[in-house]
């Protein structure tokens, strides 16, 4: 097959991608701040997403990476980019795609095997924790991308929709200086009145939709910016070794008895994080709004499922952040949003346009559909803009065999014959054509 979605026949080496800044040049007025901008693969498929749908995702976030940037223009960003994928041995099969997109691949095992963690209970549950176990750790490696001054973590069901400037300058920027001053007090943040570090390490957002209302809330593991740290991935490592994670649902639960437990992935890149963040290294980092950043669209009221316990009638309701005044993110205005997780609204990719509790449909206890339906169009929209160039480089028509869809056309833009993961249609473009793309994403480093 000619189509670049045959993984069994893509090019097995990595492309030499763009040169550009590396930490020593940056600043220099020479060449822009480059920042690294990862994903990790863990599987290459599950009944989430196919193989087709996960490899259309890391294209059209690839895209979207590229559209935020310096190297388009209209971004009006500064900023260049690298992207990597961190890939788990268990998907080698289909990393050689990535690399081809332009992904610099880095094959990793788990950092810490099940056997080396000393405490009993992480050691015999950790391999049943959503969504893969100790596997799940390789995303730690994105601490040792070296050559940049910063790495994004993203799943790879993500899509960015408006340069991350700001975050990047108040990270960069001398603390005292007018810019860095500037870039501090335009951050959107959870907490506005929270006092924000000196020093910036990492930003994050959390998994309020989950959390029982006076508990704490686990990280999103789904997004971070951080600051490359050799020692904050060993420190890791450590904790995970200890394993002094407690079973169960007290106040006291998961890592280190102090409740970051209790909800999924807690035991692994959920709960992790937000113990490591806020007791092992607090006051390092910025927790963000996370209806602008990292959107998912849930709801983070007190109202249904998940952990939602009727007795407490009191609490009904209210907001899970336990703060007055919560910001509705089923009803965030998409113009505010800086990028978006598909987790709630569902894969685009799964063409998803019913509202049920059923599984694979949009869950109009935790979603609003309609708000839904926009953040799919707006995935659907980016995929349409790459097809659009492929078609204009190329002059290859091949590219329009993937919007043939009449399904939900308004919302899905051609890219889906019926509901479900069944009913998407592929990119169709040759591997030829994406290999032109990438002269085209490769522009104006």
């Amino acid at each position: 097959s000619d189509v670049y979605h045959d993984v069994s026949s893509a090019s097995s080496a990595n492309p030499t991608p763009p040169d550009a800044a590396g930490v020593g040049d940056q600043g220099n007025g020479t060449r822009p701040i480059q920042i690294a901008y990862a994903i990790s693969l863990i599987r290459c498929s599950d009944f989430q997403s196919s193989t087709s749908g996960l490899l259309d995702a890391a294209t059209v976030l690839r895209h979207s990476v590229h559209t935020q940037s310096v190297r388009n223009p209209a971004s009006r960003s500064k900023y260049d980019y690298k992207l990597y994928a961190i890939v788990h041995t268990n998907a080698a099969d289909c990393s050689n795609i990535l690399s081809d997109l332009g992904y610099h691949v880095l094959m990793k095992d788990s950092p810490i095997q099940i056997s080396e963690i000393r405490g009993d209970y992480l050691r015999k549950h950790v391999h049943k924790e959503w969504c893969c176990g100790a596997d799940e750790f390789v995303k730690l490696y994105a601490y040792t991308i070296e050559g940049h001054p910063i790495v994004v973590h993203t799943d790879i069901d993500f899509m960015y929709v408006k340069p991350m400037d700001t975050l990047y300058d108040a990270m960069l920027k001398p603390p005292s200086s007018e810019e860095g001053k500037s870039a501090k007090q335009m951050i959107e943040m959870e907490y506005p009145d929270k006092v924000q570090p000196l020093d910036i390490q990492a930003y994050l957002t959390r998994d309020y939709h989950q959390v029982i209302p006076g508990r704490k809330a686990a990280f999103q593991a789904g997004f971070i910016v951080l600051k490359p740290n050799e020692d904050i991935f060993n420190e890791y490592l450590d904790i995970i070794r200890e394993g002094n994670y407690v079973e169960g649902f007290s106040r006291e639960n998961g890592w280190g008895g102090k409740g970051y437990g209790g909800v999924v992935g807690s035991m692994a890149m959920q709960g992790l994080p937000a113990y490591f963040y806020d007791e092992v290294r607090p006051n390092t980092t910025i927790e963000l709004n996370g209806c602008r950043y990292n959107h998912m669209g849930a709801n983070i009221f007190y109202q249904d499922v998940p952990n939602f316990i009727k007795r407490y009638r009191d609490l009904h309701g209210l907001c899970r952040r336990n703060v007055p005044g919560c910001e509705d993110c089923r009803k965030t205005s998409l113009d505010l949003v800086y990028n978006i997780h598909f987790t709630n609204c569902r894969k685009p990719w799964n063409c998803a346009g019913k509202s049920s509790t059923s599984k694979g449909d949009i869950d109009p206890r935790t979603a609003d559909y309609d708000h839904c339906m926009d953040v799919a169009r707006m995935w659907h929209s980016m995929r349409t803009d790459l097809e659009q160039q492929i078609q204009a480089l190329t002059g290859d028509d091949e590219v329009l065999e993937g919007k043939k869809g009449k399904y939900k056309a308004d919302v899905f833009l051609g890219h889906c014959s019926d509901d479900g993961q069944r009913g998407y249609l592929p990119i169709s473009a040759s591997k030829d054509a994406m290999s032109k793309m990438n002269s085209v994403w490769d522009k104006g480093v």
